[in-house]
């Protein structure tokens, strides 16, 4: 029905645009290996890892070998599986991991 939205419909719409826009070329080897447990992790939902993983992006980010971007991507990563949003965190970390790879 035209002028009414459809939620469900309006959502994945978003994600699928929000999804199609990422542009996380040029992190940093550390933020790489973090995505990569974070991958890992989500892929095995295991819930117990989340805080030691959180914690050390956290760590990185105040030391300064990887930028407070990086850790907010990594971090939103993380939150998104603590909700239960495994699949989306899990879709997010092997975007990251992909956007390194350069195009010929």
């Amino acid at each position: 029905m035209i002028g009414r939205i459809d939620m469900p419909l309006l959502s994945t719409l978003l994600l699928i645009a929000l999804a199609g826009c990422s542009d996380y070329q040029g992190i940093s080897p550390t933020a790489y290996q973090y995505a990569k447990a974070l991958y890992n992790v989500t892929n095995r939902k295991r819930s117990e890892k989340l805080d030691e993983v959180n914690n050390l992006i956290t760590s990185s980010k105040r030391e300064g070998t990887i930028t407070p971007k990086e850790a907010d991507w990594l971090l939103e990563i993380v939150d998104d599986a603590r909700e239960g949003n495994w699949e989306t965190a899990q879709k997010t970390a092997r975007q990251m991991m992909r956007d390194q790879v350069q195009k010929p």
